[in-house]
């Protein structure tokens, strides 16, 4: 093969390399040897070429051998082209015997699909007729199959055109079958309950049918429940008096009936997968939906509509949608029919005045407190009037299925802040104790006024939360909160009144007598032996609970007023806030009297004025005091008693925070006490005692006032000497000129009143020396603009009580009334 000659012969060796059809597999090896062998010889040529260029040559012997080459190549090339064309030739009818097989083996193919499709065609043309759909199902499915699958594309033959065009009026002629069977079920009055026969040729046959095509199939369910709705629409047209918005109920009832009619009857006859109940009360949704907008455009033309015709007709609605939901789950996907009431809803949240106005007169007349007491310490009413606003925002916002509508929203808003003011005005203020009446039961007034303030709290609490859960759906918060800014200023003031009414008017009842056995105590005649009286007094007004007597269990004595306020508070943050209050009440008011019982009496300064305890009766009276702040001490230490008797009540933050503020307060009496028994033998001793306890105080009238207090003599030369001493460190300084606010007026801060009205007699004094002494050394001069500044500082000092009341608010539980679904 391939022999070195010059007559080489390639048909021989071609012949032998294609003796067989399988070696047409390796023509692709043959060409590429060929190839190889191309390239083999002109490396070759190269080769000798080179070596000829090597050994001197004679040109023409270069040339003839240079031409013999090229002669040999064009020789290869031609016997390259030549085995090429024999290969092509040999080749050719082999491609054209594959081409003929697979067109062959297509349409064989082919034709046994159409002998299947004849078949099923003919099958299905012989069973329609006797209406056994449920033998047409397995022809039928391949009827269709093949006819949408396979032979669309040859509608161009004039055959199987023909054949197509059969199988559609086939698949017609089916549909109307059908179609007939299903008048024929729904036209009866009689049906078997029995008759499984059509029964499975209709949910097992025709509905299989069906499936086959999505178009018949949707066309089908629509020419059904047409039929089934056909009776009611005929029946409740809008323009009849059967269709009015006042017989709305009776078409829903009618549903009902259609409904159930079906279930008990038809159900069976249609495939579970294809719910037609769910797609009979669709239905019935569409129409009725445009209906209903129709209907209520037109009865709200007129400028007066009927309330109470547009009520009915929305509660029905609602009622008919609830039981929609409950009987298919919440599967029922179209627009609920209450939406038609939407833009009209405003009349339904003003119609809500009349049940509102109802309630506020029930609880009016409603007890205020339920059977059992332990039950609530809020009024019941409260709570129902919050459980029927729930009710009302359910319901609303149901009827807007959640949709932003700022008008509705807006006027929910209103309605509620209106109602809650009106709650406020009728039901809560009444509990409050006029200032004009006298208290003839502290226990009932206490009892009214924290739940008063418990109810109060709760109210702002749940308006809190009404305001959220309304703002939540609002695409405009900002006017939510403007329809609840005045209201929840009512309830917050309500609160602030509610605690000042117990702190200035119930509990004084019982510190009332403290300080009048105080006032009338012989203090020029103390011995120091034992607390004081009026200190026995103030540890049982503010007694921690009844003591109880082991034998038969009964009370020995009533517990205080401020031990049951404390029990009938609702939450424990009131209890402390009240705590931290009545601790500065009674320090406040222990500072006044001792002030008042110590104070000189004007005019002052006066030839020969006598005072009336004399230093060393102060003296004498301040030990005692420092014995009973002892007492007092430990009575406020178990007074967190009252509001928690737990193991680990002193590892509780409010506790700790209520102990600290009594013994900041304690400490102030203790540095106060301490100056009025602070010897006055030295100036220099003295000063560095009143340094120390009123921390370098530098105002004039506290120093002048504290030694008043501890009876000094109107001794013009001593008081020059005690102040020589202590204007040594404080000449710097203009305390006179300082306004009020800026002003450390030491433990005089709690009762400021008492240490102006010293200052005015002081400045009035009518000696000249002492007159002299006073303004230009003291500094003190009649305080008229004062008296000004003081009255808006008073006015200023209660709004900080009162925002200090308040505050509590920020400590309400996180607890959501009004979580929707709870």
């Amino acid at each position: 093969m391939l022999e070195n000659t010059a007559d080489y012969d390639p048909l021989e060796d071609i012949t032998n390399i294609l003796f067989s059809k399988e070696s047409l597999d390796n023509i692709d090896e043959l060409i590429n040897v060929t190839r190889s062998y191309k390239k083999q010889l002109q490396d070759d040529i190269l080769k000798e070429e080179k070596e000829l260029n090597g050994s001197p040559k004679n040109p023409a012997e270069m040339e003839i051998s240079l031409r013999k080459v090229f002669q040999d190549f064009k020789e290869t090339q031609d016997i390259s082209a030549s085995t090429e064309l024999t290969i092509s030739n040999l080749t050719e009818g082999i491609s054209y015997l594959d081409i003929a097989k697979k067109n062959l083996t297509h349409s064989l193919t082919l034709f046994q699909n159409l002998k299947i499709l004849t078949d099923s065609y003919i099958q299905c043309n012989e069973l329609l007729p006797q209406g056994s759909f449920k033998k047409m199902v397995s022809p039928y499915k391949i009827m269709c199959s093949l006819a949408e699958n396979t032979f669309v594309s040859y509608k161009s033959l004039d055959e199987i055109n023909y054949l197509l065009s059969s199988i559609s009026r086939l698949k017609a002629d089916t549909s109307s079958k059908i179609k007939q069977n299903y008048t024929a079920l729904f036209s009866s009055s009689n049906i078997s309950e029995h008759d499984t026969t059509l029964t499975s040729e209709l949910r097992e046959g025709a509905c299989e049918l069906l499936d086959c095509d999505t178009s018949m199939k949707a066309q089908m369910i629509d020419w059904c429940l047409d039929k089934l709705l056909f009776e009611m629409r005929e029946i409740f047209r809008v323009d009849d008096e059967a269709g009015s918005l006042e017989n709305l109920s009776r078409r829903y009832i009618y549903f009902k009936k259609i409904l159930n009619n079906f279930n008990s009857k038809f159900a069976d006859y249609f495939q579970k997968d294809w719910e037609m109940a769910v797609r009979l009360t669709t239905f019935f949704y569409k129409i009725t939906h445009k209906d209903l907008q129709i209907l209520l455009k037109r009865e709200f033309k007129d400028k007066n509509p009927s309330i109470d015709l547009f009520m009915t007709a929305l509660q029905s609605t609602l009622d008919f949608e609830k039981y929609i939901d409950v009987r298919f789950s919440k599967r029922i996907k179209e627009s609920k029919l209450s939406s038609c009431f939407e833009p009209y809803l405003t009349l339904w949240v003003s119609h809500q005045n009349q049940m509102m106005d109802k309630k506020i007169l029930t609880y009016m007349s409603e007890p205020k407190f339920p059977s059992n007491e332990a039950e609530s310490l809020v009024l019941p009413s409260s709570a129902d009037l919050f459980r029927t606003y729930r009710s009302v925002l359910s319901q609303t916002l149901e009827l807007i299925d959640n949709n932003a509508n700022d008008a509705i929203l807006t006027s929910l808003a209103n309605f509620f802040s209106k109602w809650l003011q009106t709650y406020c005005q009728k039901i809560l203020l009444p509990l409050l104790l006029p200032d004009s009446i006298e208290i003839q039961d502290k226990h009932e007034a206490a009892k009214y006024t924290v739940l008063l303030i418990n109810t109060s709290d709760y109210c702002a609490t749940t308006i809190d939360q009404l305001e959220d859960k309304l703002s939540e759906f609002s695409s405009n918060p900002e006017k939510i909160s403007n329809s609840f800014a005045k209201t929840k200023g009512i309830y917050d003031d309500l609160l602030a009144k509610g605690n000042s009414f117990l702190l200035n008017r119930v509990i004084p009842l019982d510190l009332n007598f403290v300080w009048r056995e105080f006032s009338n105590n012989d203090w020029s005649n103390t011995t120091i032996e034992d607390y004081s009286r009026y200190m026995i007094t103030l540890k049982s007004a503010l007694n921690v609970s009844a003591s109880v007597d082991a034998s038969n269990k009964q009370r020995l004595d009533q517990p205080s007023t401020l031990a049951f306020i404390l029990s009938h508070f609702n939450r424990d943050v009131y209890k402390w806030n009240f705590l931290d209050k009545v601790i500065d009440a009674v320090t406040t008011n222990f500072v006044s009297y001792i002030i008042r019982i110590l104070q000189p009496i004007p005019p002052f300064s006066l030839a020969g004025s006598k005072r009336k305890f004399e230093t060393k009766t102060v003296v004498n009276i301040g030990e005692q005091l420092l014995l009973d702040l002892e007492l007092l001490k430990e009575i406020f230490h178990t007074l967190p008693e009252n509001v928690n008797n737990d193991s680990d009540l002193r590892e509780n933050t409010s506790y700790k925070r209520v102990k600290r503020h009594a013994d900041n307060n304690i400490g102030q009496l203790l540095k106060f006490i301490k100056l009025l028994v602070a010897p006055l033998d030295s100036a220099d001793d003295y000063y560095e005692t009143y340094s120390k306890l009123t921390d370098n105080n530098p105002d004039s009238a506290v120093w002048s006032f504290i030694l008043a207090l501890k009876g000094i003599s109107w001794d013009l030369a001593l008081w020059k000497k005690l102040w020589s001493a202590y204007n040594l460190e404080t000449d710097e300084t203009d305390e006179g000129s300082k306004p009020e606010d800026n002003r450390d007026l030491f433990i005089f801060e709690w009762d400021k009143a008492l240490l102006r009205q010293f200052e005015s007699n002081l400045s009035r004094i009518q000696d000249p020396t002492w007159s002299k002494f006073v303004r230009q050394d003291l500094k003190i001069s009649p305080p008229i603009v004062k008296r000004v500044v003081s009255t808006r500082q008073m006015q200023q000092h209660k709004e900080e009580q009162k925002k200090q009341s308040l505050s509590v608010k920020d400590f309400v539980s996180h607890s959501r009334f009004f979580s929707r679904g709870s």
